[in-house]
Parts: C-alpha cells; structure tokens; sequence
C-alpha cells in the first residue's frame, strides 16, 4: 500500500490526489479525512472536465471519516486515470486533511 496525503484549505473540484499512471489502475483501500468544519467530500477517477464519480458526495464534520474499503471493495479509477476528489463546505472554510491509502495495479 502506498499513501497519498494533501492539507487544504478550500474549495477544490476534481482536483488530482494520485497521478495517473499509463496501463494501470488505482485501487484505494482505505480514506481518511480529517476537518473540525461541516463539509463534503467525493472521489472521481479521472479529474478534470469529464470525471467519473466513484463516491457519491459525503458528509465530514469533527468527527472526521474513516472509510476502510479493504481490497475487496477498493475504489478503482479507469485503466491510466488518476485519482481526484471534489470538497466543499457548508458554512465556513476551515483547513482539512486527506490521506488514501492505495496501490497500482494491471
């Protein structure tokens, strides 16, 4: 497994957290998203004008969210599409933290 992580602090749209890699697909395991505000959050395979959804948007508050796939349902991207997300707040912005635990595969 390999970890990707990004600290923000606002608004982001299909915005690429795993580079694509040409032939292989990205399979995360395991999200965790930190944040003291009231936001959302998805995943899309494939940032950019025509992404492809792979969550649909999901509530985060103080608590945070800890979504343990595992590899049985690992989200997958489309063969050489790279892994991006979309977050937004519902009141005030405040700084959040994403990390994805993930490996590359055929």
């Amino acid at each position: 497994m390999t970890l990707a992580f990004g600290t923000f602090n606002n608004v982001q749209i299909n915005t690429v957290l795993v580079a694509a890699q040409p032939g292989k697909i990205i399979r995360v395991a395991k999200i965790l998203v930190t944040t003291w505000a009231s936001m959302k959050v998805s995943f899309v395979s494939d940032p950019g004008a025509d992404p492809l959804n792979l969550t649909p948007p999901m509530q985060v508050s103080g608590a945070g969210l800890n979504l343990q796939l595992g590899r049985s349902y690992a989200l997958a991207t489309g063969r050489g599409k790279a892994l991006g997300f979309t977050a937004s707040f519902q009141l005030s912005s405040a700084e959040y933290s994403i990390a994805v635990w993930y490996e590359v595969v055929n």
